[in-house]
């Protein structure tokens, strides 16, 4: 069929009306009619070739929540008509030791959505429907997209963490990415500090349920309470390791999902002296991205959203690229 889309033709390009036709459906495919799509940073980073894997034309999109429409003579698990999900996973191999035991997200072979295909700011979508996730009827479709990938990804973090209940636990940064950590992390009954530099934010993370807001200022070092159990770095810059990781008590983890583009001195002995870890995670396995989904619904994580016509999608993005959204933006048809 043929699809109308909005997609960035050339690094660094506007979004413009684009229309395509569909292959025909394979064995395992089923074609969705969109009803939202969130916006994510790395859709601009996609659309700008900052990872110089883009092929244009691109249709951004990651964050895709639609109904399906027909589906391939191998599905059985999803009917016509169900609503389902689509974050930023296209495929992986489904057969290595990763695959297997649940670790879709780490396949050697995963591919990305709009990595060699199109994505979701376009009227339909065809999608590999064992990467598609029946979406809880409790989630509004324009909530449902940035759990998809957001909300995964944070939620995975502090899962691989170990995050439990009962904990001390530290965001850093409160954005598309953060305000959701802080509100998996204090409704599954942890003890939240919220780091911000920005006064409007610190009170908005308390609305969110944070116990603690630390406004660090230029050239601060950031104080905790009492010692963290996990510490979820969510902005895309060097927060100022060393002094992080000493809010860490014994045997605490530093979790990285926002990526700075240089490379961080690692302070070696801050390590060494309470046993501390650090690492980063990636969105998350199936089995995860359903798991995120069943804990927002039951525990009421909502991400605060734009909503904007796709035919403004130029508007949304320039917005995101300013830093002007508050704190997710999503088309909707």
């Amino acid at each position: 069929m043929r699809v109308k889309a909005m997609a960035v033709m050339e690094r660094g390009g506007p979004l413009v009306p684009y229309a395509y036709e569909t292959a025909p459906l394979g064995p395992h495919d089923v074609l969705l009619e969109v009803r939202a799509c969130g916006i994510c940073h790395s859709d601009l980073h996609m659309a700008d070739d900052d990872w110089a894997i883009t092929r244009f034309p691109l249709v951004p999109g990651h964050e895709v929540v639609g109904v399906v429409r027909e589906r391939g003579r191998e599905v059985a698990h999803l009917a016509v008509g169900d609503r389902v999900g689509v974050g930023w996973q296209r495929s992986s191999c489904l057969t290595c030791p990763d695959c297997l035991s649940g670790r879709e997200n780490l396949c050697s072979e995963n591919r990305g959505l709009i990595v060699g295909g199109h994505g979701g700011f376009a009227s339909h979508l065809v999608a590999d429907s064992r990467f598609c996730f029946p979406l809880p009827p409790g989630i509004p479709d324009e909530a449902a997209g940035p759990l998809l990938c957001g909300g995964v990804t944070v939620y995975s973090a502090l899962r691989h963490a170990g995050m439990t209940s009962g904990q001390e636990v530290g965001v850093v940064g409160l954005g598309g990415l953060g305000h959701l950590a802080v509100q998996f992390a204090a409704r599954l009954g942890n003890r939240v500090t919220a780091f911000t530099t920005s006064e409007d934010k610190a009170s908005f993370a308390a609305r969110l349920g944070a116990h603690r807001t630390v406004v660090v200022r230029e050239g601060e070092r950031p104080r905790a309470e009492r010692p963290l159990d996990i510490l979820l770095q969510t902005v895309p810059r060097d927060p100022g390791l060393a002094h992080f990781l000493d809010l860490l008590g014994s045997d605490g983890t530093l979790a990285f999902v926002g990526v700075p583009l240089e490379p961080i001195p690692l302070p070696v002995w801050a390590l060494l002296s309470k046993r501390r870890r650090i690492m980063a995670s990636p969105i998350g396995g199936r089995a995860l991205v359903a798991e995120t989904l069943d804990v927002a619904d039951r525990f009421g994580v909502r991400p605060v959203v734009e909503t904007y016509p796709l035919a403004e999608a130029q508007k949304a993005f320039d917005r995101l690229r300013e830093n002007r959204v508050r704190y997710r933006a999503v088309l909707l048809p």
